[in-house]
């Protein structure tokens, strides 16, 4: 049972359209995947569709990645997975557009700093092909027009909290969002918290906060942070999660969908919790 529960498309910050995303889960022969991008849920509908013409036994799952914040996370950012919402509900679509709005003035703001560095960059360089424009649009940009030898080294000095370009931008609670995708009869999971500053502190509240799990199966940990994380959430009562992260970046060695990813069992558990919600 091949799952992936972290997968983005051209609707965020990923390289593959809902439909070619779905098309590559095939080929991977996936089980059950959920497309989770960033703020947004635009590309759900497209996928449906796509999945709807195919003879497979994919099941794709509804999914987003809710950038936040918390207290103990400052100047940086938190991002909270949701999976089963009613992700048409209009209160939750209105809120994801806010917050996208947030974003791309965030981005202007950046550019402009760019600019200001040296760098000739606009906002047509960013290429965007959906609603939600993130910083890793601009490290793309900049890695196309040469400034650097791969769009990570953007997040090492330039774009990163305490670069010379970085910009704060204004993000929902951890909580809100949780209380967001919950008022949609979803479910939220915690994503990649070893990236996340003071995680240790963070993961005993999760619970109480309304998370159901946060991410323990993702292929950048090490298996000593993954055993880590596996024991803490189960000390926890949380449900031990995961999938690729896919972004189809075409970098070698990318890990592609179906790497990491929870067990059926665990699976199960967390569309138990959604339809008990």
């Amino acid at each position: 049972m091949k799952i992936d529960l972290h997968t983005h498309s051209t609707c965020s910050d990923g390289n593959l359209s809902p439909s070619d995303l779905v098309d590559f889960f095939v080929k991977m022969d996936i089980n059950i995947a959920s497309l989770t991008d960033h703020d947004s849920t635009e590309g759900l509908n497209e996928a449906y569709e796509r999945l709807g013409t195919l003879d497979t036994h994919l099941e794709l799952i509804p999914g987003i990645e809710i950038s936040a914040v918390h207290p103990l996370v400052r100047n940086s950012e938190v991002h909270v997975l949701g999976y089963f919402m009613h992700y048409n509900d209009p209160v939750f679509q209105q809120t994801l557009t806010y917050f996208r709005g947030q974003r791309e003035l965030r981005c202007k703001k950046i550019i402009g700093r760019l600019n200001e560095l040296g760098y000739q960059l606009s906002w047509d360089d960013l290429k965007p092909t959906g609603s939600s424009i993130g910083r890793p649009h601009i490290a793309k940009a900049l890695f196309e027009k040469g400034y650097l030898r791969t769009p990570k080294d953007a997040f090492k000095g330039l774009l990163n909290e305490g670069g010379s370009a970085f910009v704060h931008q204004e993000n929902i609670s951890m909580q809100g969002a949780v209380d967001l995708i919950r008022s949609v009869s979803g479910v939220a999971v915690l994503a990649h918290p070893v990236y996340v500053k003071n995680y240790d502190a963070i993961l005993p509240t999760l619970q109480e906060m309304g998370f159901s799990g946060f991410e323990v199966f993702y292929p950048e940990f090490t298996l000593h942070e993954q055993k880590q994380l596996l024991e803490r959430a189960h000390q926890l009562n949380l449900l031990p999660c995961g999938g690729s992260d896919y972004h189809a970046t075409g970098i070698s060695g990318e890990n592609l969908p179906g790497t990491g990813g929870p067990t059926q069992d665990i699976f199960n558990e967390l569309r138990r919790r959604a339809k008990a919600s």
